[in-house]
């Protein structure tokens, strides 16, 4: 194999490797004020690795179809950095709190309509419109269930205190 050759075998290798581990599950952290879900930002790390590795590895091919498909695959790995790095999910006292590329989604407690819990995600859709979808598909069993009693006790708390009011 010639030096030009090992050096792309390795460069794809490479953003193989880092690829797999930008595509890791989120991290459930426990706060005082709820729960928080969110990538680390080791997997944002590895897919900007695997993108520029991508992109190294495929730019000088000669057949321009083939590398215009290399900076695509690296251009959606660049986008994969970029949701790991912005999206995040909070369970506190006020409501569940979904940031995204787009911006943050709201819904106080209280303002739940529906939650509709189905085998890979859970669905919080609030009066006004507003939905925020949990996709739990990487989660494991136990990570799932804290989840879904942690949303269970806010809403029974929000419905006994607008009861008090």
């Amino acid at each position: 194999m010639r030096g030009r050759t090992a050096v792309r075998v390795a460069l794809l290798a490479l953003a193989a490797a880092a690829s797999a581990v930008a595509l890791g599950p989120p991290r459930l952290t426990w706060e005082n004020r709820g729960l928080r879900v969110q990538h680390p930002a080791h997997q944002a790390a590895c897919a900007l690795v695997g993108a520029a590795a991508l992109a190294a590895a495929t730019v000088p091919f000669r057949p321009r179809p083939l590398a215009a498909a290399g900076c695509l695959a690296a251009g959606a790995l660049a986008m994969l950095a970029a949701q790991r790095l912005a999206w995040k999910v909070e369970v506190v006292d006020s409501g569940v709190h979904e940031r995204a590329l787009t911006g943050w989604t709201r819904i106080a407690w209280h303002e739940v309509e529906a939650v509709d819990s189905r085998e890979d995600s859970l669905l919080l859709r609030g009066r006004k419109g507003p939905a925020i979808t949990l996709h739990t598909r990487r989660f494991g069993g136990e990570d799932r269930s804290r989840l879904e009693r942690a949303v269970a006790r806010r809403i029974k708390e929000a419905s006994g205190a607008s009861r008090l009011r």
